[in-house]
């Protein structure tokens, strides 16, 4: 597991047994899906991620509370794209299994086809709350609390967990059959510990051994940084898909790539940011469009000859038609130059809540 094969895959190939089980997985598009991310998969990020390929969508962490507590920031949070073309899942988090319960029912009226339960987040504010990675630490706590949810919902259930709180403390192969127990449809497993946050490697021959041992499907997640990657990891690990979070911000074309369905095309990158505005404009005010426009074209520029220079002018940049002439600027300059490799050294979006 730690010498990762090259060797490419057709999108047949690349169909793990799982999916043709039977089961909410069986209408995924591919096996290469988004993983969610605080701050970053709203519905403008998904419904681009969707035009881009990827195989399953799921929204960042939302507090079920904070739906209940009809917040209307929250409410925009679990907003689900017209005509998605694959399942588009909606993550949630709560101590009680009845607030679970009451946010999916707004959740399947936003269009959600399945809810996900958040087993994985590390901060502070949601562990305090007995929430995320802190349901983990009692696995047979954890199968009632499905138990409850499963029963009171009428989406299909999945989860979203780490392999454990600590090294001396692996409850992954616990919380896969007690998610198994409660009826989910398939565990994803970011291959870290809630101790280790988002610091050294994912242990891939962690989540291999759960795949060998569960009884149901499997999905992969940790450290994916290119489609040569992700396509290894899905044959050598046995996971039923993957999961692609940081990779895909910096290259947002890697799932077309895990298929083998992108070529290079001169001005692609600005054409994306075009595209990214349209779907920001459609949902939020100047200001937020603003901000969320200059993230991504953050993330576009990363690795460039001149990127530093480039994210630092951007604030200085008063309008959004001031940071698309800036970014048209920078991108025809590098026109010329392949796109930037994402390397394991790299320190990139050390954050989040999965």
């Amino acid at each position: 597991m730690n010498q990762l094969n090259s060797h490419a895959l057709t999108h047949q190939d690349s169909a793990p047994k799982g999916l043709l089980q039977g089961g909410l997985i069986t209408r995924a598009r591919n096996p290469f899906w988004l993983a969610p991310m605080a701050g970053v998969t709203d519905v403008c990020y998904r419904q681009l991620m969707d035009e881009m390929g990827a195989g399953v969508l799921i929204s960042e962490l939302i507090s079920a509370k904070g739906l209940l507590y009809k917040s209307g920031k929250t409410r925009k949070m679990i907003a689900i794209h017209p005509r998605p073309g694959t399942l588009v899942g909606v993550q949630l988090f709560g101590e009680a299994a009845e607030d679970i319960i009451e946010a999916s029912q707004h959740a399947k009226e936003a269009g959600a086809a399945f809810i996900d339960i958040n087993l994985g987040c590390p901060v502070k504010k949601v562990i305090k709350k007995g929430c995320g990675a802190a349901l983990m630490r009692d696995p047979a706590n954890l199968e009632t609390y499905l138990v409850r949810i499963k029963r009171g919902i009428d989406l299909p259930l999945t989860v979203k967990m780490r392999t454990g709180w600590s090294h001396e403390e692996l409850t992954i192969h616990e919380c896969v059959k007690a998610a198994y127990n409660a009826g989910c449809e398939w565990a994803a497993i970011h291959g870290r510990t809630r101790a280790q946050k988002y610091e050294g490697t994912a242990d891939w021959d962690l989540i291999a051994q759960v795949k060998q041992r569960a009884k149901l499907p499997i999905i992969g997640n940790g450290d994916i940084r290119n489609a040569r990657q992700a396509r290894s990891l899905l044959v050598e690990s046995g996971v039923d898909a993957v999961m692609i979070g940081r990779g895909a911000l910096r290259n947002p074309w890697i799932f077309q790539e895990c298929l083998g369905h992108h070529e290079n095309v001169p001005g692609e990158s600005y054409a994306l940011l075009v595209r990214y505005l349209e779907l920001l404009r459609s949902q939020y005010d100047l200001h937020n469009t603003h901000i969320l426009l200059r993230k991504f074209a953050a993330w576009l520029v990363f690795g460039y000859p001149g990127a530093a220079a480039f994210r630092g002018g951007m604030y200085r940049l008063l309008t959004v038609d001031e940071l698309m002439q800036s970014a048209r600027e920078f991108f025809d300059k590098v026109a010329h130059l392949p796109r930037p490799q994402f390397e394991y050294s790299e320190v990139f979006m050390t954050g989040g809540h999965g």
